[in-house]
């Protein structure tokens, strides 16, 4: 069985993991990432290690945990400590580069190639307003200002040249004729503002779609406080539905960038010796469950899409829970290199070229500690089950076989509490020293930089993304 010699890596902000046409959804068209479907291994049940930009991509960029790092929110990013994947790569001798998205603090060099690198310019100090959480400025009207565009916006311009350089550094690789390297191209799409091309909006013109469980049965109060910070109760059918249609057009419109890609790929002769991977950071709940923008732990927030097709990989679908920081030793283990002990995801490679099955005992990890939220949570999903743990708040679980919307919390069921006891037993390990203790931490150090003028930060000026 033939094993490649690259890693391609596809990494997009923001797409919710059954936003696409391989997964069965009723109206996003994604056809290439539907074909590198086909052709490869797709899980469908992938987590982010945070439900948010500059914590996931810092915990995704170490391969260690929000908490391990510090990152606990979108003021916090990361600073060039400790040591990235692609550092380590390099030192085993593999030509790492990234192009677009990093999310990291303003000229940190965490990848010894960074192309068009997006750092976030000042803190978002949203995040640090916890106790208690604020409402957040202009947060109604990302939702309200939903639809179509006569000119392509930011976002669509920038990825547009993503694709060009990206396709431009393959082209060198191909010319120099080199194998070993790993090329990550972080997109911004299908992230806010919920603007697209009238090409692609008009695409979904006649779609009528809106949000479940809006409003929200539950009333916990955690997730109240953040539906209070985004602003987003009582928003009117019309404009629900302009946000699903730019939102579905958007993600058409990476799909169109990638394609791009793996043209390239394939008119290069690169493709027969590179694994392709395609992930994105977070989800986005378009108003499910009352929320907006991420930063909780339902599926369509904390959950990613995953495929990785190429030599060697089997055409397969995988319901057992993986993590986004599997990614990292999975690589590894393809490029033939050590790993390092403080990763904290699980290779796949031998699961992807079908030599071992997928881990169905496994629980992987999520946890948020960012804007909106007075209180941090902990996520732990194990087989049939998700639970979560709020400090001082009430849990939830859900059984996400019998309820994949997750609409009945049986945390508070009698006959579901050796369920829910077994599962903080599991989580506990993850979070050290407990969580109780690690949500205290986080606070602490939000007030601390709170109390610290912002040009003592690194760096003044509107935040660039969250």
């Amino acid at each position: 069985m033939s094993t490649p010699s690259n890693v391609l890596v596809l990494f997009s902000d923001e797409h919710r993991p059954d936003a696409l046409g391989c997964a069965g959804h009723d109206h996003v068209e994604t056809p290439t990432l539907d074909r590198l479907a086909a052709t490869g291994t797709r899980f469908t049940n992938a987590y982010c290690p945070s439900p948010l930009c500059a914590p996931c991509r810092a915990s995704f960029s170490t391969g260690q945990y929000v908490h391990e790092i510090g990152a606990w929110d979108n003021a916090s990013s990361y600073s060039g400590e400790p040591e990235t994947w692609g550092e380590h790569f390099a030192n085993h001798g593999i030509h790492t580069a990234t192009v677009g998205k990093l999310d990291f603090q303003p000229g940190v060099q965490g990848f010894p190639e960074q192309l068009m690198p997006s750092y976030r310019r000042s803190p978002d100090v949203n995040g640090l307003e916890r106790d208690p959480p604020n409402v957040r400025a202009s947060a109604r009207e990302r939702i309200v200002n939903a639809g179509p565009t006569d000119e392509p916006a930011g976002h669509e311009r920038g990825d547009a040249e993503r694709t060009e350089r990206a396709i431009a550094w393959l082209e060198d690789r191909a010319a120099d004729g080199a194998d070993g390297w790993v090329l990550s191209i972080h997109y911004i799409l299908p992230h806010f503002p919920l603007t697209a091309e009238r090409e692609y909006y008009d695409r979904y013109a006649d779609v009528e779609d809106l949000p479940f469980d809006y409003p929200a049965g539950d009333e916990h109060p955690i997730l109240e406080e953040l539906r209070d910070h985004f602003d987003g109760r009582d928003v009117d059918e019309e404009t629900l539905t302009r946000t699903r249609r730019a939102y579905y057009a958007l993600c058409e419109r990476l799909d169109e960038e990638i394609r791009q890609i793996l043209d390239a790929l394939d008119r290069l002769g690169l493709a027969e010796d590179t694994l392709v991977i395609y992930t994105s950071d977070h989800g986005e709940p378009l108003g499910d469950h009352e929320t907006w923008w991420k930063c909780n732990m339902y599926d369509p927030s904390v959950g990613i899409p995953l495929i990785a097709s190429g030599p060697g990989v089997e055409s397969s679908t995988i319901d057992a829970p993986v993590s986004l920081l599997d990614l990292i030793p999975t690589m590894a283990d393809v490029l033939e290199i050590p790993h390092e002990q403080t990763w904290r995801g699980v290779s796949q490679w031998s699961v992807l070229r079908g030599e071992r099955p997928p881990d169905r005992t496994r629980a992987v990890f999520s946890e948020y500690h960012a804007h909106g939220t007075s209180r941090g949570a902990f996520m732990v999903r194990a087989g049939r089950y998700k639970y979560v743990y709020y400090p001082d708040h009430p849990e939830q679980l859900f059984d996400l076989e019998d309820d994949p919307r997750e609409l009945r919390n049986l945390a508070d069921d009698p006959a579901y509490k050796p369920v829910t006891r077994r599962l903080h037993r599991r989580l506990r390990p993850r979070v050290d020293p407990d969580p109780d203790t690690v949500d205290e931490q986080a606070r602490a150090d939000q007030r601390r930089r709170r109390e610290r003028p912002v040009e003592e930060w690194w760096g003044v000026g509107g935040a660039e993304s969250d």
